[in-house]
């Protein structure tokens, strides 16, 4: 690296054992992922538990839209720390420094607009989900909530992906371990003691996501001081805001429209009724799990990606991703067995469920879907390494080829066959783009180690 720095909370990926260097960066990952998802589950369990089925129907009826508020706002931040571990890899502090002050200043404006978007779409959204007339106004309150509250999750996901970007992904475990701690607590005290209902798990959400936010920040610059700036330090910033933004809308874009085909599905189950709704959730919350190895290892691959692009190492960025895949593999045989044995029993324990349909659902589903959760490693390993290559329009379509596949399965195929329809839809989605984004990651790859290379 042309500026070498003695602090050692950074990683420089570029050099060494591959599978090393992912492991290392992606168990941290993995352990805040089982952290995130715990607190995500713990809105379920304890309104489940507390206030029934109503409950967690009334969340999961609006899960899709704020899913796709949430993944559009973290791809927003992952496209822009893109140019952070581009510079870094390149070994320019102050270039990283200028990117991460460019980062902050277009989160100000994302956040801003977004927070306005979503909530003048909301009804409509609604509307188009299929929202049964008993759960709307709780799933409206729940969603309201959540969306005025964009803010503090933009924020976090700044500083999250700020240190993932830089090699550091121990430190956003630890706050992601104390906003767990902290959201399941609240849900505790906004639900159980105060009352609250579906909102006191909405605000107990925000709440421990702002908490979290301004620890993150303060920790990120009390580590990396040479990343400290001030406000006139933001002038000339213009040229690189101009550099990040399609790369950061690009990634955003593409999680919405991944978001766009979960919103058609949803509509699809809320369609299907109750007991749908509540089986689809549990699925959701345990494939959570499930997948935590396959979503991290593929967003160390993707900073592996952008740090190796930055130093020019062409070949190694393959040799990672491959390395990611066949980790994910692996550990996905060990994944299978639990859900396969135990998946109906996981539901119903965290659903507080008597329905046996409700459990027979959830059981099904999981095991369906789970079994391809390697495709998902693949799809989302080349789909974010061709975004770390600052390519824009491909990791688009490659998301485009999973709404179609959705849509058709939502409108076409989930009336003919039912429930089992919403688990084919995401395996159907997982393998085709997933070949769709190998074909179009490796002419790109061997267009730079050749040096014939358009940016498309």
């Amino acid at each position: 690296m042309a500026e070498k720095t003695a602090n050692k909370h950074y990683s420089n990926m570029t050099e060494g054992s591959i599978l090393g260097a992912l492991v290392a960066f992606a168990v941290p990952m993995m352990l805040g992922g089982l952290f995130q998802d715990l607190y995500s589950m713990a809105d379920m369990t304890i309104a489940g538990y507390t206030l029934g089925d109503h409950a967690i129907a009334a969340i999961s009826a609006s899960a899709a839209i704020v899913n796709m508020m949430n993944y559009a706002a973290r791809g927003y931040n992952m496209g822009n720390s893109i140019l952070i571990s581009n510079a870094f890899g390149e070994g320019n502090m102050e270039k990283t420094k200028r990117a991460l002050i460019a980062m902050i200043v277009l989160c100000v404006a994302y956040s801003a607009a977004f927070t306005a978007l979503f909530l003048i779409f909301l009804e409509p959204l609604l509307n188009f989900v299929n929202t049964p007339a008993e759960l709307y106004s709780d799933a409206k309150l729940y969603a309201v909530i959540i969306i005025s509250g964009l803010t503090c999750t933009m924020f976090y996901n700044v500083f999250a992906c700020a240190f993932r970007a830089l090699g550091n992904s121990k430190i956003p475990l630890y706050f992601l371990i104390f906003s767990s701690l902290l959201n399941i607590a609240l849900d505790f005290v906004c639900i159980v003691i105060l009352r609250l209902g579906v909102m006191g798990a909405a605000i107990a959400t925000i709440f421990s996501q702002f908490i979290s936010a301004v620890l993150s920040g303060i920790q990120f610059f009390k580590v990396f001081p040479e990343m400290k700036f001030k406000f006139s330090d933001t002038k000339g910033i213009d040229p690189v805001v101009a550099d990040m933004f399609p790369v950061g809308i690009s990634v955003a874009i593409t999680n919405s429209i991944f978001s766009i085909g979960a919103v058609s599905v949803q509509g699809a189950i809320n369609a299907l009724g109750s007991d749908t709704i509540i089986a689809q959730s549990a699925c959701s919350k345990i494939r959570m799990f499930a997948t935590i190895p396959s979503v991290n290892i593929a967003n160390a691959v993707a900073t592996f990606a952008a740090q190796n692009y930055g130093a020019r190492k062409y070949k190694r960025i393959t040799e990672g991703v491959w390395t990611g895949i066949g980790l994910s593999a692996a550990i996905n045989v060990l994944t299978y067995l639990i859900v396969f044995f135990f998946g109906g029993r996981i539901a119903q324990l965290i659903t507080n469920t008597k329905n046996d349909d409700v459990v027979f659902m959830a059981s099904t589903m999981l095991r369906i879907e789970v079994l391809f959760i390697w495709a998902q490693t693949a799809v989302m390993s080349f789909r974010m390494s061709i975004q770390s290559l600052k390519r824009k329009v491909i990791p688009m379509v490659g998301t485009g080829v999973e709404l179609v596949i959705r849509c058709v399965f939502a409108f076409v195929i989930t009336p003919l066959i039912g429930f089992r329809a919403i688990s084919y839809a995401e395996v159907a989605s997982w393998l085709i783009s997933g070949a769709v984004m190998a074909v179009c990651y490796f002419i790109l790859i061997n267009g730079l180690v050749s040096g014939r290379n358009r940016q498309i």
